[in-house]
């Protein structure tokens, strides 16, 4: 961050400074997720502020706005040049709390070594990251979409960067690019999901990009709903978990069940995809389609989770799951009666 931003940073910082909790200056130095006061204070700052192509972007973050791929190109070869020659005495960013590897430069590849300079790299006061800032560029100068996602392409195919560097809210490229406010990017997010996007990540506000498209202030326009509907059904198809809580404690499954009469779509939706996870169809937890490494709650022999060596979702998912496994185990053990009969 150079020295000017840092200054405007600063006077922000003191600007949103309460007695209650901890100081913006505080809480921006962790990543935790945060509740109370101390949400409303980092969320307020965040959507205070935003990243200024003008005032924010080094040289570097001029070739992205440009979607300059040869450019970039040429900037990570020289990267993986630089750690070639000095690899012994190099100095590399601290990496992100979710960067593949904790290594330090001598013991990385040139390639890794460089891939982890750009995972590092940040812009503004709300700390965007690499994905986070090609996906703003996109909404900034849509006529440079196709470029930008040939520079992300390019990032996540040959650079190797991973996709989970968090912004200052903890949001990730992925969920910014899906959660409507203002971004419904589907190219864009399928690029980043495939890449390993987590579609269930939490920011530092315990919530998901789901709490966000669920938020309709305007539930009359119409065109407002299809857009949130469309990226809700995205969410779920792409492994979507609606009874993750936020910090406050409120789940998405419960935000749609209050407001199904105003935007019955949402409602619709999860009642679909849990008919889907119900009959063991895909992952209870993560949606991902069933195949043959899935395994069974070993309970009620009806809901799969994806192997526990890949994913943690059974056990992520048993609170919840949990009351309805006792209901279907004790159905298969003393069977169920209708009209006087016992099966």
């Amino acid at each position: 961050m150079d020295p000017a931003t840092r200054a405007h940073v600063k006077g922000l910082v003191a600007d949103h400074q309460t007695n209650a909790g901890r100081s913006l200056s505080e809480l921006m130095k962790t990543q935790e997720i945060l509740k109370g006061a101390e949400s409303q204070r980092l969320r307020t700052f965040f959507t205070s502020n935003c990243m200024e192509p003008g005032r924010d972007l080094d040289a570097y973050g001029v070739f992205l706005a440009n979607g300059d791929l040869a450019q970039v190109k040429d900037d990570f070869a020289s990267r993986v040049a630089r750690h070639a020659a000095t690899a012994s005495d190099s100095e590399t960013p601290a990496p992100g709390p979710s960067t593949r590897t904790n290594e330090p430069a001598a013991q990385l590849t040139p390639e890794a070594a460089a891939a982890q300079e750009l995972y590092a790299l940040t812009w503004g006061p709300t700390v965007v990251r690499i994905y986070g800032l090609l996906g703003l560029l996109r909404i900034i100068y849509p006529g440079r979409a196709a470029q930008h996602l040939a520079v992300a392409r390019f990032l996540i195919d040959t650079a190797k960067v991973p996709v989970d560097g968090p912004d200052l809210s903890g949001t990730l490229a992925l969920s910014h690019a899906i959660s409507t406010k203002p971004a419904l990017d589907f190219e864009y997010a399928q690029l980043l999901y495939d890449a390993g996007g987590d579609v269930n990540n939490r920011n530092r506000y315990g919530g998901t990009a789901a709490h966000e498209i669920a938020q309709i202030w305007t539930p009359q326009d119409k065109s407002v709903v299809a857009r949130a509907t469309s990226a809700f059904k995205w969410f779920l198809d792409h492994g979507g978990n609606v009874d993750i809580a936020d910090s406050d404690g409120m789940t998405v499954r419960y935000m749609t069940s209050r407001t199904e009469s105003l935007v019955p779509g949402l409602s619709a939706l999860v009642a679909a995809s849990d008919r889907d996870r119900t009959r063991g169809e895909c992952c209870a937890l993560c949606g991902r389609t069933a195949d043959e490494t899935m395994k069974r709650c070993a309970r009620c022999k009806v809901a799969r989770y994806c192997a526990p060596d890949v994913r943690a979702c059974q056990k992520i998912d048993w609170p919840h799951h949990k009351k309805g496994c006792v209901k279907v185990a004790e159905v298969a053990k003393e069977g169920f009666s209708f009209l006087g009969t016992k099966f």
